[in-house]
């Protein structure tokens, strides 16, 4: 697409997102997270925490409403079954929730209310499924009461292009799943939204920063936060459009430590940077035409 006037002369812009997969801690996802990670912060929250320390929300808008910017969140409805046979699926079959917990439609609901935007996180298998998608789709915006325009699949799972050709066919108007699950920065250097279809104004919005990834690449939170330095640099530089996923239940101090801090620090100094804040939606109707 070339380059791209942002709103109000800003120099470049900043999309933050939030994907909610689990909302409900299990003892077992400290012992699965220790084991994954070696992190003894995950079996210390085993020990004394109290309330539940992955619903963040009020955390999230709190400190998003101080800087005055809002974001995406990504909803989730995870049903796939686990198999005996393939404990891989362990982790993709507990703990969920439904569109149907009165919290989580008290949770949407609110932060609909708030100016935070309402997405679908599409579930494991539905980046192939288009039935599953729809269903998925009509459930939450039942639950918001408007159209979902927006969609992120479940461990960025993408078919390129057949999953955008779903989604697009279900009735999104974009997808924000092209990112790297291991490292950070713009895969195959797409450093703004793109159309796949040229016919039409179907939507990618690139995943620049995520915080499972970060996390993964660096040794430890300085290396993580120099390589968030460099992205802004650069996106300064070239006007390019950064999108930040951070899961909600990150910003649970206890057990990732520094990590909510560093998601501020991105918002300070993408002020500072005279960035423009956005979320999904207002990067897409910059693109819409």
């Amino acid at each position: 697409m070339g380059s791209v006037c942002w709103p109000a002369g800003k120099k470049f812009a900043i999309c933050l997102t939030h994907d909610v997969d689990r909302v409900y801690k299990r003892w077992w996802h400290s012992l699965y997270y220790f084991v994954k990670t070696r992190d003894v912060h995950h079996i210390k929250t085993l020990l004394g925490v109290r309330g539940n320390p992955y619903w963040n929300f009020d955390r999230i808008t709190e400190l998003e409403e101080k800087y005055g910017v809002r974001s995406t969140f990504f909803f989730l409805e995870e049903k796939k079954k686990f198999e005996m046979t393939n404990p891989k699926t362990f982790p993709l079959s507990f703990g969920y929730y439904s569109f149907d917990d009165p919290r989580i439609i008290q949770a949407i609901r609110m932060l609909d209310s708030g100016g935070w935007e309402i997405g679908l996180h599409g579930s494991y298998e539905s980046y192939r499924n288009e039935d599953l998608l729809r269903i998925e789709k009509s459930r939450l915006e039942k639950v918001l009461g408007k159209k979902v325009i927006g969609v992120r699949q479940h461990f960025l799972n993408l078919d390129v292009p057949g999953t955008w050709q779903i989604q697009k066919k279900v009735g999104f108007n974009y997808d924000a799943s092209f990112g790297f699950r291991e490292r950070v920065g713009w895969r195959d250097g797409k450093d703004l939204p793109f159309r796949p279809f040229e016919e039409d104004n179907f939507l990618v919005i690139p995943l620049t920063i995520m915080d499972v990834a970060l996390e993964r690449s660096s040794r430890g939170l300085k290396e993580a936060a120099e390589k968030v330095e460099a992205i802004l640099k650069y996106a300064e530089r070239r006007g390019s459009l950064v999108t930040v996923l951070w899961h909600q239940r990150v910003f649970n101090e206890s057990e990732f430590p520094g990590w909510s801090k560093l998601y501020e620090k991105i918002i300070v100094e993408g002020k500072r940077r005279n960035a423009w804040f956005a979320t999904c939606r207002e990067v897409y109707e910059v693109f819409e035409t």
